[in-house]
């Protein structure tokens, strides 16, 4: 917890002296159709919003890394009216370092050699468009050609990480449906992902990619939705195909929640060489009265060591652990059993989550135990503005592992116009 009682108070006063000077965006808003393309011009709708963060990274390793970091994410966006069924959206995202603290915020960067001592803040500076697409909507359809959000289920196969300053968006068609018989059809086509590093870093830039995503969902049980999902990843640079297949079933009944998920997954090289590796997800949750406590347990499985279960789209910083440890699966696969309970207090939103991590499989030297995290997050509404503070905490395992203790803090102000 040092890290909370070493930065916690001049942050703190910096960032509600940031929020202070946020200044707000008039916007006109309409969803019926115009009559006239200028008309359409005229009453689009406008929105700013603010992010101020820091964040602190303390890794008790061997060159004892840390880094902070100040950083302000101003973000403008712009959407048409409807005509004609036609629509386009811009949005502009500016992250700018306040402090003058730098840090690497890729692996690569860190490798390089130009940051000894530094631990990874993945908060790159810069000015980038987020988003811009021309939409068209006819009847329960809806169809996006361009850069564009893609936020599938719980985002554990293809999310934005929306958590970083810079986001990820992608390059894409996609066409989505409100079908009958309670039925919701997804499908896009990915010829680029816009990566949170940023298109500078030459390391860990945007993805070139020819990819297709299918998310069909049924929700006409009283129980919960089942989901459908193929998502066929061909990596272009590489020459890299990664085909997912699964079913997910959640829902709620009463003061009960639950999900349960299963997929399996298919990894093609260049060479030929093929691996195979399957994916499940189960957890229950209980709720009383403003208490929800959930147990879960998630398994990315291990090819005999060789390849283990990836999900490079998703929204990774959210499944196991906020430290950000298996961003990216280990060979030897994982397995996650977790612990989580959430309330709220005098309107102040709580959270805290427990896991232990063990490999699917051993490694090498005969070890599993791939540490331990905690971590908490508090957050608040005060109008249009919003402040959290989040905290992790990794407890490495076996030493084969090549993990590290680590502490991560987050003190967050957000405000939306």
């Amino acid at each position: 917890m040092r890290l909370l009682k070493k930065h916690l108070p001049s942050t703190i006063t910096a960032l509600i002296l940031g929020g202070s000077s946020i200044a707000s965006v008039n916007a006109a808003e309409t969803t019926k159709e115009n009559q006239s393309f200028s008309e359409a011009i005229k009453n689009g709708r406008a929105a700013l919003n603010f992010r101020l963060r820091y964040e602190d990274v303390d890794i008790n390793n061997l060159a004892n890394d840390d880094a902070n970091a100040l950083t302000l994410k101003t973000r403008l966006n712009y959407k048409t009216g409807l005509y004609q069924g036609f629509s386009a959206f811009l949005e502009m995202d500016n992250v700018t370092e306040l402090d003058g603290n730098d840090y690497p915020t890729s692996k690569g960067l860190k490798n390089s050699g130009n940051y000894p001592g530094k631990a990874i803040i993945a908060d790159p500076t810069g000015t980038e468009i987020n988003q811009a697409y021309l939409g068209y909507t006819q009847g329960d359809t809806t169809t996006k050609y361009g850069r564009q959000r893609v936020l599938l289920d719980n985002q554990r196969f293809v999310g934005g990480v929306g958590f970083r300053q810079n986001e990820q968006t992608y390059d894409a068609f996609s066409i989505s449906h409100k079908g009958k018989w309670d039925t919701k059809v997804f499908y896009a086509h990915i010829n680029n992902v816009n990566r949170i590093f940023g298109e500078d870093d030459h390391f860990v830039s945007d993805t070139d990619s020819s990819s297709d995503l299918l998310n069909i969902n049924y929700s006409g049980w009283d129980a919960g939705s089942l989901v459908f999902y193929s998502y066929l990843l061909d990596e272009n640079k590489s020459d890299t195909q990664l085909d997912t297949y699964g079913l997910r079933f959640n829902g709620k009944k009463d003061n009960l929640s639950y999900q349960l998920e299963y997929a399996t997954q298919e990894k093609q090289l260049s060479n030929g060489t093929e691996f195979d590796a399957d994916y499940m997800l189960a957890e229950a949750g209980l709720t009383v009265e403003t208490v929800t406590v959930k147990v879960g347990f998630e398994n990315l499985q291990s090819d005999n060591g060789n390849f283990a279960f990836a999900t490079p789209l998703a929204t990774a910083h959210k499944f196991q652990g906020w430290a950000d440890q298996f961003l990216g699966t280990p060979n030897e696969g994982i397995k996650d059993m977790y612990f989580s309970a959430a309330g709220k207090l005098s309107g102040v939103k709580l959270l805290a989550v427990y896991h232990d991590f063990t490999s699917d499989t051993d490694n090498l030297s005969g070890d599993d135990d791939l540490g331990s995290e905690f971590g908490f997050v508090a957050s608040k509404k005060f109008g249009d503005y919003g402040l959290s503070l989040k905290y992790a905490n990794y407890s490495d395992g076996d030493s084969t592992f090549n993990k590290a203790d680590t502490e991560k803090l987050w003190l967050t102000v957000n405000a939306d116009f």
